[in-house]
C-alpha cells in the first residue's frame, strides 16, 4: 500500500501539499483561540479578548526595527484587534477545510508578509525567517494542487455563490 503511494509522485505531492495547507491552517486557527480565550500559551490566562485583553497588544513587545513605530501605534486598537482575530479565524478555517483557494492563498501570503515586517531585519537571519518560508509554502500549495486533496474545494467551486463571484473559488 505504501509503495503504491510513491508510484504517482504528483498525486502524492498534492496530498503532501494538502497536509502542509492543513498545518498552515492550524498555525492560524490556534492563535485565534488562544488570543480569544487566553488559553495560557502565547496569550496569558485571563488576558483573552473575551476577558478584555487585546489580541494585537503582543506587537508592542515583539516589534523591532524599521516598522516598529507604526506597529506600536496601532497595537491595542479595537478595530485592529477585530481585524486580526477575523484574519486568523478565516484563514485558519479556509486552509483547514480547503476552500476559497485564491483569496485564502493571497490573503495568507499578505498576512505572513505583514507579520514578517514586525521585525525587520529579522533577528535570527538578516533576510529570511519562518514567515517568508510559510508564504512561499502557501504559494506552492496553491499553484501545485494542495487545495485539490483533503478539502471541500471541489464542492465549494460548484456552489451558486462561487459561480456568481468566481473570485471566491
Amino acid at each position: 500500500m505504501l509503495s503504491d503511494m510513491f508510484r504517482d509522485k504528483e498525486e502524492t505531492g498534492r496530498y503532501l501539499l494538502a497536509v502542509v495547507r492543513i498545518l498552515l491552517g492550524w498555525i492560524m486557527l490556534w492563535p485565534f483561540f488562544d488570543k480569544l480565550f487566553g488559553l495560557g500559551f502565547a496569550t496569558p490566562s485571563g488576558s483573552g479578548y473575551v476577558e478584555g485583553g487585546s489580541p494585537s497588544s503582543f506587537v508592542t513587545w515583539v516589534t523591532k526595527g524599521l516598522f516598529s513605530g507604526f506597529y506600536e501605534s496601532i497595537a491595542g486598537n479595537a478595530i485592529i484587534d477585530v481585524i486580526f482575530l477575523l484574519a486568523l479565524l478565516i484563514l485558519g478555517l479556509t486552509l483547514i477545510l480547503g476552500f476559497a483557494s485564491k483569496l485564502t492563498t493571497f490573503g495568507m501570503a499578505a498576512f505572513l508578509l505583514v507579520m514578517y515586517t514586525l521585525v525587520v531585519p529579522p533577528t535570527d537571519n538578516p533576510v529570511v525567517d519562518d514567515h517568508i518560508i510559510m508564504a512561499v509554502a502557501m504559494l506552492a500549495v496553491y499553484f501545485l494542487g494542495g487545495f485539490d486533496k483533503l478539502s471541500i474545494n471541489g464542492w465549494w467551486k460548484e456552489t451558486a455563490l462561487v459561480k456568481m463571484l468566481p473570485i471566491l473559488g
